[in-house]
């Protein structure tokens, strides 16, 4: 009988990684997208080669650089594909502090006369502790009742659905009228889970291109609202050459954000 035998190069190469809570807190998931209770999963520092995937522009706009780097790092997560756009933000952040540590550089010019370049450090450690939760007893931010009495039941977006709007889209120099029609009839269809107790898609599409501007502006503002939550990508900085305090936003695409 065959036995393994292990490596014994990789004892000293592997790190515990670390426990974080989605922002979501694993609300509204009820179809296995994760295996943990609320929310809360363990994330294991990226290897080298597996980081890869995440500076490569095909498997970003396909997907499946996300589930190569789940399928590694954070194995409570079984449908990654399906997890909500600010869970996945809150994940770039968790992986960014357990491979390289708390610390991100960032190099910036303030708007002063006397501005030059410079290289800041921003501890995002702090900022993926600060992230506002999912607040699920909220409920007026997912249901909209419109004045006719119909009743829209809302959901966040998810991260398929952002990949899919972007390939979409992708390679248009410009969008025509019909391109920002069909932008807005996927948006509302994907994130409108109900109306009235009806799921039927192609029922919901119909009614979103008969709605009004009116009926259609409530949806749009609670949607807004709904979303209103997880990290913040803003931080302050103070600049070395005036000392005054501005607002930079973090660069979460990965090719720069996961950069040592």
């Amino acid at each position: 009988m065959e036995t393994t035998q292990q490596n014994p190069l990789l004892a000293k190469l592997k790190i515990p990684g670390r426990t974080f809570q989605l922002p979501s807190r694993g609300a509204l998931y009820h179809n296995g997208e994760l295996s943990s209770y609320e929310g809360e999963v363990h994330v294991h520092p990226m290897s080298a080669l597996t980081e890869i995937n995440l500076k490569n522009p095909d498997l970003l706009f396909n997907g499946k650089a996300i589930e190569a780097v789940v399928a590694e790092c954070i194995p409570e997560i079984k449908k990654p594909m399906d997890l909500f756009g600010r869970d996945i933000d809150a994940l770039m952040f968790f992986l960014r502090v357990v491979t390289y540590g708390p610390d991100f550089e960032i190099n910036v010019k303030h708007t002063c006369d006397e501005a030059k370049d410079h290289s800041y450090s921003v501890n995002i450690e702090q900022m993926a502790m600060n992230m506002k939760p999912l607040d699920v007893t909220m409920t007026e931010h997912f249901v909209v009742t419109l004045p006719n009495g119909q009743v829209v039941k809302l959901r966040p977006v998810t991260i398929s659905h952002m990949i899919k709007l972007f390939q979409m889209n992708t390679g248009k120099k410009e969008l025509t009228a019909d391109d920002v029609q069909a932008n807005i009839v996927f948006n509302l269809v994907s994130l409108i889970e109900n109306i009235d107790g009806e799921t039927d898609k192609n029922n919901i599409e119909g009614w979103i291109r008969a709605a009004t501007t009116v009926q259609l502006g409530r949806v749009t503002k609670a949607i807004e609202n709904m979303n209103d939550w997880g990290p913040d990508t803003d931080t302050k900085i103070i600049c070395r050459d005036c000392g005054t305090e501005f607002t930079v936003e973090l660069p979460l695409n990965p090719v720069s954000f996961f950069t040592e």
